[in-house]
């Protein structure tokens, strides 16, 4: 590869993010509140504790962008997003797998994204061969950008896609554990023994997943019990204004 083209796309990708990076994150944020909204509806819909479903957000670092672009062998873009699909990335992590599932399906339903279903990818269903399980999805979400000169500044609509990734704590657990291992298999029955191994792990990890998924009833009836006693509880303590007082005040 000749080396001035190299070096042209680290420029360019220093460029952007010296100029864009706060921009970039601002909209990881974005993603972050509504992922978090549509979370805690999907939660209170479902009678489950808002812990059961925990979001985290990230903007690609510098370096794995140049890393990723490397393993893509150094091709050319105008934005970064028509290369690098995951600038934005975002993790919802469930207590149960049904519930990756439901965000998934109120994911596809969203205002706020706007899911290609051609491009989801189900690795619960279907694990890698090396046992890794999570839910992939490619959503786009429309922001306004400010565009213009300082004698005509306009709001113009824009669109970013990014990853949501949905997996379950133990899945999660796995995910960490295997991503970016710093292991270099010596030869290949070294890097066969690795991969049996990790699989082992990620099968036994799969059954008490579905070991867990039996007990979410028992966790949403045991929460929508608890709300009942707290509102009563409430009640008792704050029995309000009569509607007297109201009246005298609305008088007043």
């Amino acid at each position: 590869m000749n080396l001035s083209r190299r070096e042209s796309l680290v420029w360019k990708v220093n460029r952007f993010y010296l100029r864009y990076g706060s921009e970039v994150e601002n909209l990881r944020r974005l993603v972050e509140a509504q992922l978090t909204q549509l979370c805690l509806a999907y939660a209170l819909g479902n009678r489950l504790p808002r812990e059961a479903l925990e979001v985290i957000t990230r903007v690609k670092p510098l370096t794995s962008f140049l890393d990723k672009l490397e393993r893509l062998g150094w091709p050319d873009f105008y934005y970064p997003t028509d290369v690098i699909r995951d600038l934005i990335g975002a993790r919802v992590v469930c207590w149960f797998i049904d519930d990756c599932y439901g965000i998934q399906e109120m994911l596809e339903r969203s205002h706020g994204f706007h899911v290609d279903r051609d491009e989801t990818e189900d690795f619960i269903a279907r694990p890698k061969p090396s046992g890794y399980r999570s839910i992939h999805l490619m959503a786009q979400f429309d922001y306004d950008s400010v565009s213009g000169d300082d004698s005509c500044r306009e709001l113009t609509p824009r669109t970013m896609v990014c990853e949501i990734q949905l997996r379950t704590r133990l899945q999660d657990a796995f995910g960490q554990l295997t991503h970016d291992f710093p292991y270099k298999a010596s030869g290949l029955e070294v890097g066969a023994r690795y991969q049996e191994l990790v699989a082992r792990i990620a099968a036994s990890l799969d059954e008490q997943d579905r070991a867990a998924s039996q007990i979410r009833e028992f966790v949403r009836n045991a929460f929508y019990k608890e709300e009942r006693d707290d509102l009563a509880t409430e009640s008792a303590a704050d029995p309000g204004m009569s509607p007297r007082i109201l009246e005298r005040d609305a008088d007043d």
